[in-house]
């Protein structure tokens, strides 16, 4: 009776491995083209979007606990499961959102108002910027540590300068050019990427360089979305395809997925 029961522990035990074993990992939250925001799970080259959406919107960035969405002018800081932490009412039609690991790196760069907003740990407050030097379009900003906050900005050359801003006071400390980018650009991970003809070109400031083909024709200029999923994780959509991929960074590659499209019938 006693070995009986010893091997019935043992194999509920192994059940019980086995169980958490299966478990799927939560790789990131990504926002699709019909505006509804999934759960991403899954490894590489093996991705599961959730079918029920945690919400809708117009935008969106995520970190692995935190994300910004916006939805119909209100950019919202939130958990990964949708729950609120915060809001910010503007009526800024294309706010560019930025977060990095942590909350307190979650900012709105709006453009129309010379205004960056970020979460101070409580609420959002507002730091104007004087961008009268950035002479172009931003197109990436991100929030340091140190109250920094850094803007990639597209000028009409397509050249690319980054500019480092000090906050509260909003001047700007200094400009560089980044000498091998042209166009929109995103950052993550220490990797600048960029589109070119035929998808993506990714490059760290070492000059390690790649580039990751999308597509067997040429793509539009401007055709690729960047949308971050969490720390490592990317969300790239084609408008000309409507092909969505997630790309893995670190500090010393880069992996492409293919990303399912959305279940027929997923709750949105």
């Amino acid at each position: 009776m006693k070995s009986f029961v010893v091997c019935g522990w043992a194999l509920f035990a192994a059940c019980a491995m086995l169980n958490a074993q299966l478990v799927v990992p939560q790789l990131g939250v990504a926002r699709f083209s019909d505006g509804s925001v999934h759960s991403v799970r899954g490894v590489t080259a093996n991705l599961i979007v959730d079918s029920r959406a945690i919400g809708k919107a117009e935008g969106a960035a995520f970190a692995d606990s935190f994300g910004l969405t916006l939805t119909h002018g209100l950019v919202r800081l939130i958990r990964a499961d949708g729950s609120v932490l915060g809001e910010y009412s503007s009526d800024e039609p294309q706010p560019i959102l930025a977060i990095d690991s942590a909350a307190q790196s979650a900012a709105a760069w709006l453009p129309s108002r010379h205004l960056l907003v970020h979460w101070d740990g409580s609420q959002f407050v507002e730091a104007p910027v004087d961008d009268s030097s950035f002479a172009g379009r931003v197109s990436f900003v991100s929030l340091k540590a140190d109250n920094t906050a850094q803007f990639y900005v597209v000028r009409g050359d397509s050249s690319v300068a980054r500019f480092l801003v000090t906050l509260p006071s909003g001047r700007v400390t200094s400009a560089d050019i980044e000498p091998s980018a042209r166009g929109p650009v995103f950052v993550q991970q220490g990797w600048i990427l960029t589109q070119d003809a035929w998808g993506l070109i990714a490059e760290r400031p070492n000059g390690n360089r790649e580039t990751i083909q999308l597509s067997a024709k040429a793509l539009p200029t401007g055709d690729l979305t960047m949308e971050r999923m969490s720390n490592h994780w990317l969300h790239v959509s084609s408008k000309t395809t409507g092909t969505d991929w997630a790309l893995y960074l670190d500090a010393a590659k880069l992996n492409i997925s293919f990303m399912p499209p959305l279940a027929v019938g997923a709750t949105r």
